[in-house]
């Protein structure tokens, strides 16, 4: 755990209370304060994507401080350890994590470890769960696929040394869809993501 250091560019300050690092898939959930908006948050990273807990944000510190201490922990084990018990009833019907995706979808490719499969998969924001994620930290490049259960449909996006685009390829609304998108096209979408972070 790190206390009240200075961390982030100097346009975008921030005070790093503390962090939690997960070393076996390098995801991170860090306590920050920045004093130019005056609010404590709490920010998480997966490595395709990093973002805000909103339901921390706050200026109140006392506040701030009893939500971390009742909830931070839970959220962790619930959303990043143990992510099966996240899993929205929507997610359980559309059948996402009962498809047998290891009889398709390989364990790293090319520099690109898989750190998210869809019977793992991680909620995010915006109603939408991080199902597929093949990634190389040194590089910050990979490949995310995407289910929103408020649109009911996935979608996918590509980064190269983490500037982000959109994937066309596995943009449908059927788990069959998808299945035959991704082994169609995983493996030649990866094969272009390696040679651009190249």
């Amino acid at each position: 755990m790190t206390e009240y250091r200075m961390a982030g560019k100097k346009e975008a300050p921030e005070f790093l209370l503390f962090s939690y690092f997960n070393s076996k898939n390098s995801w991170s959930v860090r306590a920050v304060f920045n004093p130019e908006s005056e609010e404590f948050a709490v920010r998480t990273d997966i490595g395709m994507l990093e973002f805000a807990l909103i339901e921390f944000i706050t200026s109140d510190w006392d506040m701030f401080r009893h939500m971390v201490e009742e909830r931070l922990a839970r959220l962790i084990r619930d959303c990043y350890d143990e992510r099966s018990r996240n899993f929205s009833v929507i997610l359980k019907e559309k059948g996402v994590p009962s498809v047998e995706w290891d009889s398709f979808l390989p364990a790293a490719y090319k520099g690109l470890q898989c750190l998210i499969r869809p019977t793992e998969a991680v909620r995010i924001i915006n109603g939408s769960y991080m199902i597929l994620s093949y990634y190389s930290t040194e590089t910050k490049s990979g490949l995310s696929v995407m289910y929103n259960v408020l649109r009911d449909d996935f979608f996918a996006e590509r980064r190269i040394h983490n500037f982000p685009n959109l994937v066309h390829e596995f943009d449908c609304s059927s788990l069959q869809e998808l299945q035959r998108a991704l082994r169609k096209s995983l493996l030649p979408v990866l094969d272009t993501i390696a040679a651009d972070m190249a």
